[in-house]
C-alpha cells in the first residue's frame, strides 16, 4: 500500500503534469518508495488541487549507466546530477479535485499545519482522511512506466511547452470549465 504525502509544487511546471505530458518529476530529495501525492501548488495559487500517483523513484546515476550509448539521456542525466536532483520520479496519473481547498480552509481544520518545502508524510494525520474525502474528476491521465520513456525522461517543462502535443492540450484544457478550477494567472498567460 502506497504512503500519502502533500508534495509542494510551483505552478509555472504544473501544466505539463496535468496534461500528461511530463511523465518523470525531478526532486532534490524524495520518498524511496510508491506514493500518492495530494499536489499544493505553492503561491500565488497556495492550493490543494489533486492527487499524483508516483512510482518508486529512480537514481540518474543509474539511469545514464543504462543508457550509455544514448548522448542525449546521458546529457539530461548529467543535468539532473549537476543540479543535485538524485530522484527521478515516474508520474502514473493525475487526478483534479473538483473544488480545489486553500490553505486558509486547512489552518480552520488545524492551526499547526505549515505546507511542506518539498514533501511530508501524512499517513496517521487527520488532514489525509479530510483529503481523501474530495470529490475528484477522472483521472487526467494513466502512464505505465514499464520501461523508460527515453523521449520524455529529464526533458525541460520548457521545452515540453513548445510542442504540439502540449499546445492543443493547452487549449483543449483552456477550453473546458476545469480551466476556472485553478486560480494561477500562470494558467492563462501566453
Amino acid at each position: 500500500m502506497k504512503k500519502n504525502i502533500i508534495l509542494s509544487f510551483h505552478p509555472d511546471y504544473f501544466r505539463p503534469i496535468l496534461y500528461g505530458i511530463k511523465k518523470y518529476e525531478y526532486r532534490k530529495s524524495f520518498s524511496k518508495e510508491s506514493v500518492r501525492a495530494y499536489l499544493y501548488l505553492t503561491k500565488p495559487v497556495s492550493e490543494f488541487i489533486g492527487i499524483l500517483e508516483l512510482d518508486k523513484p529512480q537514481n540518474p546515476i543509474d539511469i545514464k549507466s543504462m543508457f550509455y550509448e544514448n548522448s542525449t539521456i546521458n546529457e539530461r542525466m548529467a543535468i539532473c546530477i549537476e543540479n543535485k536532483e538524485r530522484a527521478i520520479v515516474p508520474i502514473e496519473s493525475f487526478q483534479l479535485f473538483k473544488n480545489p481547498i486553500s490553505v486558509a480552509a486547512i489552518k480552520n481544520m488545524d492551526i499547526n499545519f505549515t505546507v511542506p518545502r518539498a514533501f511530508s508524510y501524512i499517513d496517521n494525520h487527520e488532514l489525509l482522511n479530510f483529503l481523501e474525502g474530495q470529490e475528484t474528476f477522472e483521472k487526467e491521465f494513466v502512464h505505465s512506466h514499464e520501461s523508460i520513456f527515453e523521449d520524455n525522461i529529464g526533458v525541460m517543462c520548457s521545452e515540453m511547452e513548445k510542442s504540439e502535443e502540449f499546445i492543443q492540450k493547452d487549449k483543449e484544457f483552456m477550453d473546458s470549465d476545469k480551466a476556472n478550477l485553478i486560480k494561477s494567472g500562470y494558467l492563462t498567460r501566453q
